[in-house]
C-alpha cells in the first residue's frame, strides 16, 4: 500500500514537472518567434500566456496590435493588452498606456489617466515618462500650466539622462519667475531626503 502511494506520487510529480518544462518551452518559443518575425507563431503562443496574465506577453501583444505585426492594426485591442501589462507592474506597459491616453489611441484623450500611467512608469525607473509629464505641465493644454511641476519632472528626466531633458530645463528656467524658481528649489531640496513616491505624495 505504501509502495503504491509512493509510486502514484512519483507519477504525479513527474507529470507536473514535465508540464512546467512544456510551459517554459512554449513561452520561449513565443518570444523566439517574435524575434524571428514569425508573427503567426508568436501570436499563437503569446496569446495563451497573455490570457493567463503574463505581463511581458501582454506588452508584446499590445505592440503587435499597435504596429500591425502579423495582425490587423487595432488600437483598442492594443491598449487592452498594454493595460493588462501595466496592471501587472510592467514598466513599458505603463509607458505605452500613458502615451495612448495622451494621444487618444484606443481611447479618448484622458490627461489624468495619462499622468497616472506615466507616473507609474517613472516610479518603475522609466527615463522618458518624466519628459512627457513635464511637457504636459509646461504646455498647459490638457492640464493646468505649472512650471514648478514641469521643473520637478524634467529635473528627474535629466538625472536619468533622458534625451533633451537638459535642453527642456534650460528653456523652462528662462520662462520661470523668481517665485517659481524658489518653489522649485524648495521642492527639490525636500525631495532629496525622500523616495520618489514619498515626494509625489507632497501633492505634485
Amino acid at each position: 500500500m505504501r509502495f503504491s502511494r509512493i509510486f502514484a506520487f512519483s507519477i504525479i510529480f513527474f507529470c507536473l514537472s514535465n508540464l512546467g518544462i512544456l510551459r517554459a518551452d512554449a513561452y520561449l518559443r513565443g518570444f523566439q518567434a517574435l524575434e524571428q518575425r514569425d508573427y503567426k507563431t508568436a501570436l499563437y503562443y503569446l496569446s495563451f500566456f497573455a490570457a493567463n496574465g503574463d505581463a511581458k506577453a501582454n506588452y508584446n501583444l499590445g505592440t503587435m496590435y499597435r504596429e500591425g505585426l502579423g495582425v490587423e492594426k487595432d488600437e483598442v485591442q492594443s491598449l487592452s493588452h498594454f493595460i493588462a501589462a501595466a496592471e501587472n507592474g510592467h514598466m513599458l506597459g505603463n509607458y505605452a498606456v500613458g502615451l495612448a491616453f495622451l494621444t487618444g489611441k484606443g481611447s479618448d484623450i484622458d490627461a489624468k489617466a495619462a499622468i497616472h500611467y506615466l507616473t507609474e512608469a517613472a516610479l518603475l525607473g522609466h527615463a522618458i515618462s518624466p519628459v512627457e509629464i513635464g511637457r504636459l505641465y509646461f504646455r498647459g493644454r490638457l492640464v493646468k500650466k505649472n512650471f514648478v511641476s514641469a521643473h520637478f519632472w524634467w529635473l528627474l528626466a535629466q538625472e536619468r539622462n533622458a534625451p533633451n531633458a537638459s535642453k527642456n530645463l534650460s528653456t523652462l528656467l528662462s520662462k520661470m519667475n523668481q517665485e517659481q524658481k524658489r518653489q522649485a528649489f524648495l521642492l527639490q531640496r525636500k525631495c532629496k531626503r525622500l523616495t520618489l513616491k514619498q515626494c509625489l505624495n507632497l501633492g505634485l
